[in-house]
């Protein structure tokens, strides 16, 4: 049976980005408006919220020890009691990163969108383990949602204005992205699609902001299922639980108003999924 619970009380503006570290049974998530990131066990101990100079769209951990953050100007290191260091300050002042995710290489790949969603000015951007930064996509709008099938000859990601999940060919190895192919058109679907996570089982799990569910897809583009969530703005997902079995969900009151409902903004817990997936990989810079 499907239970469905926050995690927390702490409601966020606009909530994204959940990681999990199985180590250490933690889960971190941002608030990109809210110009803030917290972490969490599991098990709803030990909360902690941090406070950063800027919007930051993702954090990831750091195979050594702390975090690596896709800031509003690039990309910053953050360590425990708040110590902030941007280390690649590249991004305009009308652009900002949004989500972001680790590979299993270890490099952090990461999309950036003008910060009123202008068309052509999204890309994708890796930042490898000596910190140099390689853009690989140009020419999206809202660049949302990685993902990599199991052996890394595929890649997926949203762009979350033009409401399409797009696949390429992936030359692992080498960073090279090729034979674009458009694997689900959401332009007559109600809400548009965010954060995205996949599971052991290859299936694709989106975070339908404005639709108040998530949806799950095959790799061919097939829809599976979906699972009714009681925001409005799911806003992306991870898997988590010593055995990948629980799904987290972050969520967003922004913009709401009066819409919003007690528990908009929260971050959750979703429990008989039937699907499993891998704790988020670690930067390796």
């Amino acid at each position: 049976m499907l239970a469905i619970n926050s995690l927390n009380e702490i409601i966020c503006d606009t909530g994204e980005g959940p990681n999990w570290d199985r180590e250490s049974a933690t889960i971190s998530w941002v608030d990109i408006s809210g110009k803030s990131w917290h972490e969490q066990n599991i098990d709803g101990s030990n909360l902690i919220s941090h406070k950063v100079p800027g919007e930051i769209g993702a954090i990831v951990k750091r195979r050594t020890g702390g975090y690596f953050a896709a800031v509003e100007a690039g990309f910053a290191e953050i360590n425990n009691g708040d110590g902030y260091k941007l280390t690649n300050n590249f991004l305009t002042p009308a652009e900002r990163m949004n989500d972001a995710k680790v590979d299993s290489a270890g490099r952090l790949w990461a999309g950036s969108c003008n910060k009123e969603f202008k068309s052509g000015y999204g890309r994708l951007h890796v930042l490898m383990q000596n910190l140099t930064v390689k853009t690989i996509v140009t020419d999206m709008t809202l660049p949302n949602g990685l993902a990599w099938n199991s052996d890394n000859t595929e890649f997926f990601h949203v762009d979350s204005i033009e409401k399409k999940l797009w696949r390429y060919e992936l030359d692992f190895d080498n960073l090279k992205l090729q034979n674009r192919s458009l694997l689900v058109d959401f332009a007559e679907s109600k809400g548009a699609p965010d954060g995205m996570c996949i599971s052991n089982e290859s299936y694709l799990i989106i975070a339908i902001w404005g639709g108040s569910r998530l949806e799950i897809y095959d790799l061919s583009g097939r829809k599976i299922s979906q699972i009714d969530m009681p925001v409005l703005q799911p806003s992306s997902c991870t898997f988590a639980g010593e055995n990948g079995e629980r799904l987290i969900v972050t969520s967003a009151r922004k913009q709401l108003g009066e819409r919003a409902n007690s528990q908009d903004g929260s971050i959750f817990i979703v429990d008989g999924v039937g699907l499993t997936g891998n704790p988020s990989e670690k930067f390796g810079g």
